[in-house]
């Protein structure tokens, strides 16, 4: 692999100060032939060489893994967001002239039809941190493919065989294929003729992706990007979130912290064990965009619509409450499954987000981490973080406070923090775990003061102002007992 130090320092340095400023650049463009071309540490000559049609693609993964490298490793997703055109060209446009647009980024949209994997080699793993790359097959806009080449798919998503999910994804143009060269030329002779008989009738649906898996035409564009976002036809996929990204954040249970290994996606098997618990229960880089993901998507619906979800679950599977005890031990069967709680808020804390990335990325500035015990909770927290509060509703952690909730939400992971308690010896203090959940604007529940049914409080006031009027009163009495006393003792002597 080729490094150019000094090129990288600049384009580092432009990077990052794009993705904090968020100014324009005067063509529109961050994302150029120029900028790739620094990222690839390629003169002008490999440059028009890597873009030769006639090469296969193949001989020329060294460059294109330089380059998914970068994207993986180096370059801001913010600088990605911002430095995508603003249109994408017709694709015949693209593969018609893609001198043009090469080193350019666009964002696409569609379905992707079709994955293949490619293995990396021992020193590339250890290079990359990942086992394998991905070569996709993906449909803009039911109209035009494109090949695509990335470093990470959802591990829900089935290999070599044709699928239909609906995803986004930022991809930087390299070149164009010849048709004999792309993904679903080379699958075609595993594709059933119509003398093969068949298990089944295809569907409409199965027959639209296959149509669009082996389209047929001169050129294919072929980009090369950091990841897709997945949205299925689900709640969460629905609201806009990107489901793929829970795969960077394990969703372990307190009794696997006991085991070696652990149950986890592909992706993530080239992390340490204890970088993998790291990202189980702490708050990491990692949950930039799987939190803050959530978080924006939740916050952009009404509340009711999460409540609505819950419910109709429960009536599914027959229950009247949510039970938070699957909660706390199985927080990878309720990852993303909306639920409806109501518990006593202890603690209602604002949050402030110094992460310019992740006010670039997804606009949250702030938001409220509240700590609330249900019924069933037995004395364990939950914490819900939500971006807005209902009005008046006080904020606070003093050690009277205590407002009703009604809370829907969507559980995240379990999370751990440090309690008061100290660990024996003194050396730190003891982890406690609690569920972490992303809601919408919790339900508050006023508790209204009556005279007819005074407080606590104001029954001990009256107590106190009664017991003053009292000894007062008494006091008044036994001075003018003595007074009279001493006024007769007087006449008396006289």
């Amino acid at each position: 692999m080729k490094f150019f130090v000094l090129p990288m320092i600049v384009t580092l340095m432009g990077v990052f100060s794009f993705a904090v400023s968020g100014e324009e650049q005067p063509n529109g463009n961050r994302i150029n032939a120029e900028v790739t071309k620094t990222l690839l540490g390629m003169d002008d000559y490999s440059w028009d060489a890597l873009g030769d049609e006639t090469v296969p693609l193949e001989q020329q993964y060294e460059d294109v893994l330089e380059l998914l490298y970068h994207l993986v490793r180096v370059v801001p997703a913010s600088f990605l967001k911002q430095g995508v055109s603003k249109r994408l060209p017709d694709f015949s446009v693209l593969v018609g002239d893609p001198v043009q647009f090469r080193g350019q980024a666009f964002e696409l949209k569609g379905q992707v039809v079709f994955v293949r994997e490619i293995p990396l080699n021992p020193v590339e793993q250890k290079r990359f941190r990942i086992p394998s790359i991905f070569r996709c097959r993906f449909c803009v806009e039911g109209q035009h493919v494109a090949d695509i080449l990335t470093a990470f798919v959802p591990a829900a998503w089935k290999q070599n065989e044709p699928i239909n999910e609906r995803s986004t994804v930022t991809g930087i143009y390299i070149k164009r294929l010849r048709s004999n060269e792309s993904i679903a030329d080379k699958l075609a002779s595993n594709e059933p003729t119509s003398n093969k008989p068949t298990s089944h009738e295809s569907t409409s649906d199965e027959s639209v992706v296959k149509n669009l898996l082996f389209q047929e035409s001169d050129f294919v564009p072929f980009f090369v990007a950091l990841r897709f976002s997945w949205f299925p036809d689900t709640f969460l996929g629905n609201l806009g979130f990107d489901v793929g990204s829970f795969d960077q954040v394990p969703p372990l249970r307190i009794t696997d912290l006991k085991k070696q290994q652990f149950d986890i996606v592909p992706s993530l098997r080239f992390l340490g064990r204890n970088e993998i618990i790291h990202r189980a229960f702490k708050f990491t880089v990692a949950d930039r965009e799987p939190f803050y993901g959530l978080l924006q998507a939740v916050s952009q619906i009404p509340s009711n619509r999460i409540r609505q979800e819950a419910r109709r679950i429960l009536e599914q599977e027959g229950q009247h409450k949510n039970s938070v005890i699957e909660l706390f031990n199985n927080p990878q069967k309720t990852r993303g499954q909306p639920v409806l709680l109501q518990g006593i808020a202890k603690q209602v804390l604002p949050t402030l987000v110094e992460d310019k990335e992740v006010e670039i990325l997804f606009g949250i500035k702030k938001y409220y981490q509240i700590y609330f015990y249900t019924d069933d909770s037995l004395g364990n927290p939950l914490v819900a973080c939500v971006t807005t509060l209902p009005d008046g509703m006080p904020v606070g952690s003093s050690p009277d406070y205590a407002e009703r909730i009604t809370i829907a939400a969507i559980p995240y992971k379990l999370w751990v923090y440090e309690s008061s308690e100290k660990l024996e010896g003194g050396s730190g203090y003891k982890p406690n775990y609690a569920p972490l959940l992303i809601g919408g604007s919790p339900t508050w529940h006023q508790e209204k003061k009556s005279l007819k049914h005074p407080t606590v409080n104001n029954e001990t006031q009256n107590t106190k102002t009664t017991i003053s009027f009292t000894i007062f009163f008494l006091l008044l009495l036994i001075w003018m007992i003595i007074r009279r006393f001493r006024s007769k003792k007087n006449i008396s002597i006289q």
